[in-house]
């Protein structure tokens, strides 16, 4: 039985991966380095910190990290200031589950200065019971810290309550946490999602109702 819903924000509230990468090239470049996409896209889901000593390397002191991914977050926001526009079908998904009575949260390891910026943007405010950003938790994705502490604030066990993410750390996370997990191909195509443990792969949210989470548990595939 699904009570609550957790949607990640990155690639499921806003298909903005390009964005995120190129904002990371572009930080690289201030760095002397050139970062891969793809070698971006793997560490998707974690925090800036995590991704920073993935990507730049660990001899970086923790005040240089801070820096440097305030630096990166700062070229992002400024990328999307005019492009905020939400994955089709949310805007409706979301009114739907508010009209069944399902209580809906935000679970990102994204600042809360991008979640504001990404909720305010979409005038999507008055559709959260809680936001948790990686502020919120010691630990990112693929710990399950930010699904459990979601859940929490819902009132519900994680297992009632279905994630939607687009990233495989955040598939991780959702699984660690007894989530049931739907995917969006978004960041990854349905092919490289196809072998993490999902009830679905979805491109959007066109087709989806909040009448058939109801009936949902880990094991259920839709």
């Amino acid at each position: 039985m699904i009570d609550g819903v957790i949607f990640d924000m990155d690639g499921v509230l806003m298909d903005n991966a390009r964005y995120h990468i190129q904002a990371w090239q572009r930080l690289g470049k201030e760095f002397g380095r050139d970062l891969a996409a793809d070698n971006i896209r793997r560490v998707f889901g974690q925090r800036n910190y995590e991704m920073i000593t993935a990507l730049l390397g660990n001899v970086l002191s923790e005040e240089d990290c801070e820096r440097l991914a305030q630096r990166k977050e700062q070229i992002y926001r400024d990328m999307i200031a005019s492009e905020i526009e939400p994955v089709p079908g949310l805007l409706d998904f979301l009114a739907d589950l508010k009209t069944c009575g399902i209580k809906a949260a935000v679970g990102t390891s994204g600042p809360p200065e991008n979640a504001a910026m990404v909720l305010t943007g979409m005038r999507l405010e008055s559709y959260w019971h809680t936001v948790v950003t990686g502020a919120d938790v010691s630990r990112s994705k693929p710990a399950p810290d930010i699904f459990l502490l979601a859940a929490e604030r819902l009132g519900f066990p994680a297992r009632h309550c279905v994630v939607f993410e687009d990233s495989t750390a955040g598939i991780e996370a959702a699984h660690r946490a007894g989530c049931p997990c739907i995917a969006l191909s978004t960041t990854h195509s349905a092919e490289e999602l196809k072998s993490y443990p999902v009830l679905k792969i979805i491109p959007n949210f066109t087709r989806l109702r909040a009448a058939e989470l109801r009936s949902l548990d880990s094991q259920s595939k839709m």
